[in-house]
């Protein structure tokens, strides 16, 4: 299992681990969606970390 999901189309990165209803990720569509284990959230021209489940835990110091 991917340790983030990227909604491309919004360019916003949830942590899977800590997906909440409120993040929709089942209204998502499959192309707008990512699974990988690189945080987006980082580095150059970065996306935006969802408020609900973007927490900074030790799963996402981990990755």
């Amino acid at each position: 299992m991917a340790m983030y999901i990227v909604n491309v189309y919004k360019r916003e990165v949830h942590i899977n681990a800590n997906v909440t209803a409120k993040c929709n990720i089942e209204k998502m569509r499959s192309n707008h969606r990512v699974d990988t284990d690189e945080d987006m959230s980082e580095g150059f021209n970065p996306f935006s970390r969802c408020p609900h489940c973007y927490i900074k835990t030790n799963i996402a110091k981990e990755a």
